[in-house]
């Protein structure tokens, strides 16, 4: 199998217990061709990084122009007549610029790119609870079959570390 150098992850949420038997940390690969309706993850859903707003989050007017707007290199995040931000999707091309300005986390990069030894060393930290409860790794998404050679490369790597 070809050395797949990276892969799109969206999330790893450590120290789960209901997603298999034990203590489990769980990544999210981006990607999934099926569109559910009742998808409990759309944020995985896209094969590329996202800019995710939570408008509860944005505390507007001012501060956002001063950090967030100004900080889109695409000028594609405007204020609403609310003050709080907007974004053109059509516009972004997501990068972390705006998302790192942000104070209050309304702005987020939803997926980035990890190499195996990355995700790695995310999954190694919850390494003893493996042991003693039975749990270890599950990788969801989106469809994890849309990176499946690296999901590939990443669970191999884990099973030669265990």
């Amino acid at each position: 199998m070809a050395d797949v150098r990276t892969g799109l992850v969206f999330n790893i949420q450590r120290y789960a217990i209901h997603d298999g038997s034990g203590v489990r940390t769980l990544v999210f690969m981006k990607g999934c061709p099926l569109r559910c309706r009742w998808c409990s993850n759309p944020e995985g859903q896209e094969i590329h990084p996202e800019l995710g707003f939570m408008a509860s989050r944005c505390v507007g007017t001012e501060i956002c122009r001063a950090r967030c707007v100004a900080a889109c290199p695409e000028k594609s995040i405007t204020l609403s007549r609310e003050g709080k931000a907007a974004v053109d999707r059509g516009s972004c091309a997501p990068c972390r610029e705006c998302s790192e300005a942000c104070y209050y986390g309304a702005l987020e990069l939803i997926g980035s790119e990890m190499t195996v030894a990355e995700v790695l060393l995310e999954v190694e930290k919850d390494r003893v609870f493996y042991r003693r409860s039975g749990g270890g790794v599950t990788v969801g998404g989106g469809d994890p079959l849309m990176q499946a050679e690296f999901v590939t490369q990443l669970l191999e790597a884990c099973q030669t570390r265990h």
